[in-house]
């Protein structure tokens, strides 16, 4: 009787339950279960795609307490707390192609296990605006303002608001996304070592969410020129190729259909890392109105103490 009971539809019916939840569970997890990451040795970088694009990128220690004054205040924005350590994350891409010149200057907050914060897009050249991300509970709020022509101001805080929208994560990244993370964090995670299997990481990109997969594709022997604390590096390297892989989790129906993004390159992105000194040596991808583009490093500013985490 036992082993009937045991065997009984309604048995049959919670142990499918149970294995399906733990199944949703683990794939959750999956997704988003990172632990905190240290930052990298390097400090600063610049890469650039001769002689069109230059892009420089910083990311420091700060403290909680320090980042909260450039958090903009909404009823659920996730809030951090003053003794915690964040990262700040600044970059700064030039792009000069025939007689266009533009400049980006990107700042993101974020934590250690990449959970960002807020990004904020200061755009100059004759079309000036600057964009705010706040990140929250199951949404992203953002703001664009432009500069006011009768009484301008350098403050761009300060610049009129034109447009408000609140984007609402899609359903399928709010059961599968414990937590999300911004195409600029990516660049900490490919600063950290060997992928030993595929990562997913959940982002948010301009408009919605894209699941972007981190995978291994073997090593490619490549030339580096860079300096490195003000020395000339000239070497070869077998880099690990590490692509990225962006797949749309969802859209608002009411907004065209916007391509992933990281470093002024659109869609699948190719990394080249060097995996002994976890340096960025190259990003590959599609510059919208240039073409196919080799993003290569040529400067590091190391790290001169290590970061408190």
């Amino acid at each position: 009787m036992q082993r009937q009971a045991l065997l009984s539809p309604q048995s049959c019916t919670r142990f499918t339950a149970l294995i399906l939840g733990l199944v949703i569970f683990g794939l959750a997890f999956s997704l988003q279960a990172r632990p905190s990451l240290p930052l990298p040795g390097w400090h600063a970088l610049t890469m650039e795609v001769e002689p069109a694009l230059v892009v420089k990128i910083q990311v420091d220690p700060q403290k909680g307490s320090e980042a909260l004054p450039h958090l903009a205040e909404y009823p659920d924005s996730l809030k951090p707390d003053p003794a915690e350590t964040l990262y700040h994350l600044t970059v700064e891409t030039r792009l000069k192609w025939f007689l266009s010149s533009k400049s980006w200057l990107g700042e993101l907050w974020f934590r250690p296990d990449l959970s960002a914060l807020q990004r904020t897009r200061l755009k100059s050249g004759k079309s000036r605006n600057f964009k705010l991300y706040r990140y929250a509970e199951n949404r992203v709020y953002r703001v664009r303002r432009r500069p006011d022509k009768q009484a301008p101001t350098p403050d761009p805080l300060r610049w009129p608001i034109e447009n408000e929208r609140v984007y609402e994560f899609p359903p399928q990244a709010v059961g599968r996304c414990s937590k999300i993370t911004d195409p600029y964090a990516l660049l900490l995670r490919l600063s950290q070592g060997t992928l030993d299997k595929p990562e997913k990481l959940c982002v948010f990109n301009k408009k919605t969410i894209y699941e972007v997969t981190l995978r291994r594709e073997g090593v490619q022997r490549m030339r580096v020129h860079y300096r490195l604390g003000g020395k000339p590096v000239e070497a070869s390297v077998k880099a690990e190729k590490i692509t990225l892989l962006p797949r749309l989790m969802g859209k608002n129906p009411h907004d065209a259909t916007e391509p992933f993004e990281l470093l002024g390159m659109e869609g699948d992105i190719t990394a080249l890392i060097d995996p002994r000194h976890h340096l960025p040596l190259q990003f590959e991808g599609k510059v919208p109105g240039f073409g196919q583009a080799k993003l290569k490093l040529t400067e590091v500013k190391p790290r001169l103490q290590p970061a408190p985490n």
